[in-house]
C-alpha cells in the first residue's frame, strides 16, 4: 500500500497539472545558472511566524517529486556541504543538509543519488576509503531505509533500482555500501534483529539480514543454518533457500538435510496418501518444489532423492522428478547448443583472421637497378603491356607478377 511511499511535500503543492506548467523554472535555472541560489538559506523571511520552506524543499513543491528528481539528479556533484558556491553544482551534503527536516524527502533524494549517480556515492575506484560525508550519509541512509522502506527492502514509489533482480533495493545498498566502512556489518545484524524483534519467522528484513549474515559473517555452521532458517520462515522462499544451500561450501551437506526435513515433516510414513497434521495440500507438495528448486540450481538430485528419510513415502515423487530432470536435461541441452555456435563463431574468425594474414604486400627488390624497377612497379600496377602479354603467349607460358609476400602477423 501506501507505506514506504516517498511523497513530495503537500504544503503548497498545487495539484499535479499545476505542477507540470512551472517546470520551465528548471530550464531557468540552468540556463542563467542559478544553481548557487538553491544553496542560499537566506533568500526568504518568516511571515507570520511562520518559517519558510528550504529552497531545494520549495523547488520540488513547485515543480513536482519527479521533474525535480532528474534536475536534482544531473547538478549534483560530490563534496560536502562547506563547498558553496565553489562547486561545479549542487554538493550532495548540501541538499541533504536542507531535506533533513523531510526525512521522507531525504530518503528519496539519496537511493535517487544511489541509482543515478553511483560514481559520486558508491564507487571510488582511485581510494580505499571515501570521504567522511560519504560515510555519514551511508549511516543516515541505512537508518532512513530501517524507518521508510516498509520492511520489505523496498525504496518507496517512483525510484527504480538498476540492481539484480534477486535483490531489494535495501539489499543492493547494503551491498555497495557496507565495504566502504560508514556502516558496520556487525551493527547492521544487531539492529536488524532488534527490527525483527528476534522472531526467526518474522518477514521484516528477512532477506536483507540473512543476506548480510551470509556475505558479512563469520561463516561458521550456526550461521549458516540461521540464514536457511532465515529464507524458509522468514522469506517464505524455497528457491533461495536452495540457492543458498548450494553455493554454502563446507556447511552444504548440513543444509540439504535441513532442506529435506523441512519439506518432508508434515508427511506421515504410515499413510503414504496423507499427511500428519491433515493439511488439505497434496502430501509430498513441498518435496516437489525442492525438486524442482533443485534442478533449478543445478543440484545433484540423485543425491537429493537418497536423503529421504527411510520410510517416508512420497506420493506422486516419480513423475515430478521425471519432470525436474527433463527441465535439467533441457537446460544442458541448451548450454551445449549454445557453445556449440560459440565454437563456430570462433573457428569462422580463426579462418578469416587466418585468410588475411596470407595475403602479402607488393615490394621491389632493391638490388634491381632502377629503372628495371620503375617498369616492374609499372606493370605491376598497371598490368603487363599487351607485346609482353603477345611474347608470352608465344613461348607457352604465362606472365608471373613478382611480389613479396609479407605476412600481417
Amino acid at each position: 500500500g501506501d507505506r514506504g511511499r516517498v511523497d513530495a511535500p503537500r504544503a503548497g503543492t498545487g495539484r499535479p497539472g499545476r505542477r507540470r506548467g512551472y517546470r520551465h523554472v528548471l530550464a531557468l535555472i540552468e540556463l542563467h545558472r542559478l544553481l548557487p541560489l538553491l544553496l542560499r538559506r537566506n533568500y526568504s523571511f518568516d511571515a507570520g511566524g511562520v518559517a519558510a520552506e528550504e529552497p531545494v524543499v520549495s523547488l520540488v513543491s513547485l515543480v513536482g517529486i519527479d521533474a525535480a528528481g532528474r534536475f536534482l539528479s544531473d547538478n549534483v556533484c560530490p563534496g560536502p556541504a562547506s563547498s558553496g558556491d565553489d562547486a561545479a553544482g549542487l554538493p550532495i551534503e548540501s541538499v541533504a543538509s536542507q531535506l533533513r527536516g523531510r526525512p521522507r524527502l531525504l530518503f528519496w533524494f539519496l537511493f535517487r543519488v544511489f541509482v543515478d549517480r553511483p560514481e559520486m556515492y558508491v564507487r571510488f575506484p582511485t581510494t580505499a576509503v571515501p570521504p567522511r560525508w560519504v560515510q555519514e550519509l551511508h549511516r543516515e541512509q541505512f537508518s532512513l531505509f530501517l524507518d521508510y522502506s516498509g520492511g520489505d527492502g523496498r525504496a518507496g514509489d517512483g525510484v527504480s533500482a538498476a540492481a539484480d533482480e534477486r535483490d531489494t533495493p535495501f539489499m543492493s545498498f547494503l551491498r555497495a555500501s557496507l565495504p566502504h566502512g560508514g556502516i558496520q556489518a556487525d551493527s547492521v545484524i544487531a539492529q536488524l534483529e532488534s527490527r525483527r524483534g528476534q522472531r526467526i519467522d518474522s518477514p521484516l528484513f528477512a532477506r536483507e539480514l540473512a543476506f548480510v549474515i551470509e556475505h558479512f559473517g563469520k561463516a561458521t555452521a550456526g550461521e549458516a543454518m540461521y540464514t536457511l532458517q532465515l529464507y524458509l520462515r522468514g522469506a517464505d522462499n524455497l528457491f533461495l533457500a536452495v540457492s543458498f544451500a548450494e553455493r554454502s561450501g563446507s556447511n552444504s551437506s548440513a543444509l540439504w538435510d535441513a532442506l529435506v526435513g523441512h519439506c518432508t515433516a508434515g508427511i506421515d510414513p504410515s499413510n503414504p496418501g496423507g499427511t500428519a497434521d491433515d493439511d488439505d495440500g497434496p502430501p509430498g507438495a513441498l518435496f516437489g518444489s525442492l525438486l524442482e528448486a533443485a534442478a533449478r540450481c543445478g543440484a545433484d538430485l540423485a543425491t537429493l532423492v537418497s536423503r529421504i528419510p527411510e520410510g517416508v513415502a512420497i506420493e506422486g515423487l516419480r513423475p515430478k522428478l521425471v519432470a525436474a530432470i527433463a527441465d535439467y536435461r533441457l537446460k544442458v541441452r541448451m548450454h551445449e547448443q549454445v557453445d556449440d555456435l560459440l565454437n563456430e563463431d570462433k573457428v569462422s574468425l580463426v579462418r578469416e583472421l587466418t585468410n588475411v594474414s596470407r595475403r602479402g604486400a607488393r615490394g621491389r627488390e632493391a638490388t634491381e637497378p632502377r629503372g628495371v624497377g620503375r617498369q616492374r612497379s609499372s606493370d605491376d600496377e598497371n598490368g603487363p603491356s599487351p607485346s609482353i602479354l603477345e611474347s608470352y603467349r608465344s613461348r607457352g607460358r604465362a606472365p608471373t607478377r613478382r611480389h613479396l609476400t609479407i605476412p600481417i602477423r
